[in-house]
C-alpha cells in the first residue's frame, strides 16, 4: 500500500493512506493485538526504505504531540531517500480558503477547504457534515485540484439540479474551523444518536471518516479561531413545536372536511414534536427524515394517541407542503420528499398496528401516567397480562382449581406417550413431596394447573415432546413454570428451586428447563415471574391476591 501511495499520480495519496493507518491506532484497545501509534511508528523507523520515510514524514506533520514528532523528525535526519516535495510538503499544508454548500432540506453540508500544499497546483478538502442523524463529520475526501475548479463543480451541479449556484458561498476560514469542530465535538459525544449499521456512502463506498480524522485534525490546527458554525441548520427561524402545529392548524393546508374526520390537532402536534426531537427543528422533513419519522420513530411514539397517530397517514403530506412554504424550500425538493411519505407510508401503517409497537405505546402511556403519580392504570395492566386481560380481571373468581387431569383427546397421538411419562413423574413428585404436606390442597390445585399447562401446550404445538429430552427435566420445568407464576416457588414460597430440582434428579437451571413448554403455551421469552395470562393455571390463592389488589387500585 505505501509504495502503491508514494508512486501514485495523486499528490494526496500518501497523505489520505498515512491518515487511515494513524486514526486506526487510536480506535483499537491497546491490550488488543492490533498496532498502537508507538508500535506503527517503530516499525516504520526500523525498516529504511523510500515507503516508510514518506509515511514517517507524513505523521510527523499529522502528530498534535510536538515531542513525538520532534522524535520522527530525528530519525528522518538519518534517512537519505529523494522525497517528492508533495510528501515533504504535507508540513506546510495551510488553509488559505473556504466555503460551503448546504443542503436545502438540512440533512448536511459540504465543508470546502482550500489548501496550500507544497508540490501540488492546489488541493481541495471536501468534508460532509451529516444532520440526519445528528450533526457529525460522516465523509473527507482530498481532491488535487484547485479551490476554484472544484467550487466550480459544484455550482455547475446545483445549476443543473434547479438550483442556486450561489448556495456555494465563500466563509471564513475561522467560520470553517468552527462548524467542523462543533460538529467532531457532537459525534464525539456520549449521547451522539447512533448512525445505520453498515453507514456508507451513496454507491454503498466506504466513508472517509474517520479515517480521515487524522489529517482533518492537522488542518484545523492551522485554521484561525474566532468563528461560528454556518451550518444550514444554524439558519433555521426559531419555532416551537407548538407555534409550527399551530401555524399549520391556520393555514390553507387545513380544511373544515379533515378537522371532522381527522385528529389533524392531534397529528399535527405529533409530527411537529417528532421532528422537532428528531430532526431538531419541527418543520425540517426531508426524505431521510420522512423515512426516520415513518419507520422507526412515529410507530412507537408516546406523544399523542392513537387517534393522532390513525391520522398521519392523511396529514403528514399537507404537513410537509406546509413546512416546506415555510422554509422556501423548492418545488423539486418538496416533491422528492412527498414521495418518501408515498414510499415509506405503507410501512408506517403496517408498524402502528403491530403488536410490538402498540404494546409499547399502551405500556409507554401507563409509564407515563405513573410517573405522574397515577399509579393505578399500570398497577391493573400488570394485574390483567397476569390473567388474560382487563375483562378476565374484572370478573376473576377465587374459588379452588378442581382437582384431575384434562382430557387428551385433542392432543396428536404421537405425543400423548411423551406426555404420560412427564405427567406421572409431575404426580409422583407431588404425591411424595414433604415440602407440599402443610399445604395438601393447595398442592392439589397447583397439581392441576401443571396438568392444564402441559396438556394445553401439547394441544398448541406438540412438537416439543417430539423433541428428544430428559423427561424429568420437562417435569420440573412444568411445575417450576406454574409455581413462578403462582409464587408458590421461591423464598417466599412452598419450595426452593434448589429442592425442586434436588427432588426431581435435575441439574441446571429450571428455566431453561421450561422454555420449549412455555414457547408452545405461547410465551416468547421467559422471565422470573412472566405471565402465563390464564386465570385458570392460578391458584386460588393467588387470585384472591390478585382480586383483593385489583379492588384496591379501582377505588
Amino acid at each position: 500500500m505505501l509504495r502503491a501511495a508514494l508512486r501514485a499520480a495523486d499528490p494526496t495519496a500518501m497523505a489520505t493512506l498515512v491518515s487511515s493507518l494513524v486514526a486506526a491506532t487510536a480506535r483499537i484497545d491497546p491490550e488488543g493485538d492490533s498496532a498502537t501509534l508507538d508500535q506503527l511508528v517503530e516499525s516504520l523507523a526500523g525498516t529504511s526504505y523510500a515507503e516508510t520515510t514518506a509515511a514517517l514524514h507524513v505523521i510527523a506533520a499529522l502528530l498534535a504531540d510536538e515531542l513525538e514528532a520532534a522524535r520522527i523528525r530525528r530519525v528522518l535526519a538519518g534517512r537519505r531517500h529523494p522525497m517528492p516535495d508533495h510528501v515533504v510538503g504535507v508540513a506546510d499544508v495551510s488553509v488559505s480558503r473556504a466555503a460551503r454548500m448546504g443542503d436545502e432540506l438540512g440533512d448536511g453540508d459540504n465543508v470546502i477547504l482550500g489548501l496550500e500544499w507544497p508540490g501540488t497546483r492546489g488541493v481541495t478538502a471536501v468534508v460532509y457534515v451529516d444532520e440526519a442523524f445528528g450533526t457529525r463529520v460522516k465523509d473527507v475526501f482530498l481532491v488535487p485540484e484547485p479551490f476554484d475548479t472544484v467550487c466550480g463543480w459544484y455550482r455547475d451541479a446545483l445549476v443543473e439540479q434547479g438550483r442556486d449556484r450561489h448556495e456555494v458561498a465563500e466563509i471564513s476560514t475561522a467560520d470553517a474551523r468552527a462548524t467542523l469542530l462543533d460538529a467532531v465535538a457532537t459525534g464525539d459525544a456520549p449521547d451522539a444518536p447512533l448512525t445505520p449499521e453498515g453507514w456508507s456512502g451513496p454507491d454503498g463506498e466506504d466513508l472517509g471518516w474517520p479515517a480521515a480524522r487524522a489529517f482533518v485534525d492537522m488542518l484545523l490546527r492551522r485554521m484561525p479561531e474566532g468563528g461560528t458554525s454556518v451550518l444550514t441548520s444554524m439558519g433555521y427561524p426559531s419555532m416551537s413545536a407548538g407555534e409550527a402545529a399551530e401555524r399549520f392548524l391556520a393555514s390553507r393546508h387545513v380544511t373544515d372536511d379533515d378537522l371532522e374526520d381527522l385528529d389533524v390537532d392531534g397529528a399535527a402536534h405529533l409530527l411537529a414534536l417528532d421532528a422537532e426531537a428528531g430532526a431538531g427543528h419541527p418543520l425540517r422533513w426531508s426524505p431521510t427524515q420522512v423515512e426516520l419519522a415513518l419507520t422507526q420513530r412515529l410507530p412507537w411514539s408516546l406523544a399523542a394517541g392513537e387517534p393522532a397517530l390513525e391520522s398521519v397517514p392523511a396529514v403528514l403530506p399537507d404537513f410537509v407542503r406546509f413546512a416546506h412554504e415555510e422554509m422556501a424550500i423548492t418545488p423539486a425538493a418538496t416533491a422528492e420528499t412527498l414521495a418518501a411519505v408515498d414510499d415509506w407510508m405503507p410501512t408506517f401503517e403496517r408498524l402502528m398496528v403491530a403488536s410490538s409497537a402498540a404494546r409499547w405505546r399502551e405500556v409507554g402511556h401507563l409509564v407515563e401516567a405513573f410517573e405522574s403519580g397515577d399509579h393505578a392504570p399500570l398497577l391493573l395492566h400488570s394485574l390483567a397480562e397476569e390473567v388474560g386481560g382487563r375483562e378476565a380481571l374484572d370478573s376473576l373468581e377465587a374459588d379452588p382449581l378442581p382437582s384431575g387431569r384434562p382430557a387428551v383427546d385433542a392432543v396428536e397421538e404421537d405425543a400423548r406417550e411423551p406426555l404420560a411419562e412427564i405427567m406421572a413423574l409431575v404426580d409422583g413428585w407431588f404425591d411424595g413431596s414433604s415440602r407440599l404436606e402443610d399445604a395438601a390442597t393447595l398442592g392439589a390445585e397447583w397439581r392441576t394447573a401443571t396438568h392444564r399447562l402441559l396438556v394445553w401446550s401439547a394441544e398448541r404445538d406438540p412438537g416439543w415432546l417430539r423433541r428428544r429430552a430428559d423427561p424429568r427435566g420437562r417435569a420440573a420445568g412444568a411445575i417450576w413454570a406454574t409455581g413462578i407464576a403462582n409464587r408458590l416457588v421461591g423464598p417466599q414460597g412452598l419450595v426452593l428451586v434448589k429442592d425442586l430440582a434436588a427432588d426431581l434428579g435435575v441439574r441446571g437451571a429450571l428455566a431453561s428447563k421450561a422454555e420449549a413448554l412455555l414457547r408452545a403455551w405461547g410465551v416468547p421469552a421467559w422471565e422470573v415471574f412472566a405471565d402465563l395470562g390464564d386465570p385458570r393455571l392460578l391458584v386460588s390463592t393467588r387470585r384472591a391476591e390478585i382480586i383483593a389488589l385489583r379492588d384496591r387500585w379501582h377505588d
